[in-house]
């Protein structure tokens, strides 16, 4: 009889010890995407939606307006009548403060789901390519490693690796690349911007060793968020090489980002001609943000998460 009793107490346990000990999903494969156009397929909010995997953004997801107004993500509640939790993204574009309208959705990809916050900035996302909703950063994907492959590998082709992690004034995912002279800069990759964009004190640094000057009068460039920033072109005499790529020209964002650096010197004759106002100084952030005109040449990047620390991972450039 006791031992009938044990075995009806074992039997009942049995599920709850069970219960307790979930089986985690296999890891997914690496996600691999063509470089000119990395989209992915997911649902927001229960329906379907194509996101540009942009490496260069913050952990979110930034949708179009027509995106938006599909999924009605204005309503107040959701179809499983859940109450939809809102806020507003703060960031600092240089010296223009937004404050972007978001939500708390549900996202699925590849059958992983995930409480996001889902930006809806008042103009399509300039990173979103052509057919796709917005974009979604990085370390939101499920796939511990993504890489965008741009051409077929060659033999004279470099691999360079550094280890990545969110930055301190932005949440994108940044590495720390040494300058010569005992200097460095913090760089991001944006292979979906056309062009690589240096803040004031990045600026400064990569003149002071690439014997670097400004050319040509200054022009608006949309930075992100819909804002635009006065810029000018930074030419280095002495090309650097940064993780794997040649860098000999950036556009320099002339009010941002300065702290105590000064902007490189002026190429031109006459520089009261191209005096564009006088500005208060931010703190000094030395960013470089690598764009389609020098990551364009790479045969691939690629991004591993690190399995310890899923905020930090590595970057492997292959150029």
């Amino acid at each position: 009889m006791r031992f009938a009793r044990l075995s009806l107490v074992l039997a009942l346990a049995a599920p709850a010890l069970a219960a307790k000990k979930p089986v985690p999903p296999p890891p997914l494969p690496p996600l691999v995407l063509p470089g000119a156009a990395p989209v992915i397929e997911a649902q927001i909010a229960g329906q379907p939606v194509r996101l540009t995997v942009d490496f260069g953004s913050d952990p979110l997801i930034m949708l179009g307006p027509a995106a938006v107004a599909r999924l009605n993500l204005a309503a107040d509640t959701r179809a499983d009548g859940d109450t939809v939790d809102r806020g507003r993204f703060r960031v600092a574009v240089g010296q223009v403060s937004v404050a972007v309208p978001y939500s708390e959705e549900q996202m699925s990809i590849a059958g992983r789901s995930a409480s996001v916050r889902v930006l809806a900035p008042a103009t399509a996302p300039t990173e979103a390519v052509a057919g796709s909703d917005g974009v979604i950063g990085l370390r939101l994907l499920p796939h511990d490693g993504v890489r965008l492959n741009f051409r077929p590998r060659q033999p004279s082709d470099r691999v360079v690796t550094v280890a990545a992690e969110p930055g301190a004034r932005s949440s994108s995912t940044k590495f720390d690349w040494p300058l010569p002279k005992g200097i460095a800069i913090e760089v991001e990759l944006h292979p979906l911007r056309p062009v690589s964009v240096a803040s004031v004190a990045a600026a400064s640094r990569l003149a002071d060793v690439g014997n670097g000057k400004l050319f040509g009068p200054p022009r608006l460039v949309l930075i992100g968020f819909g804002v635009a920033r006065p810029v000018r072109s930074l030419v280095l005499d002495r090309p650097l090489a940064i993780a794997g790529v040649t860098v000999t020209t950036v556009d320099v964002r002339l009010f941002d980002w300065a702290g105590k650096a000064e902007l490189p010197p002026d190429a031109e004759g006459d520089e009261a001609a191209l005096v564009t106002g006088k500005r208060g100084r931010q703190r000094g952030w030395p960013i470089l943000k690598l764009g389609r005109d020098v990551l364009g040449r790479c045969a691939s990047i690629s991004w591993q998460r690190n399995a310890n620390d899923p905020e930090r991972g590595r970057f492997e450039l292959i150029c």
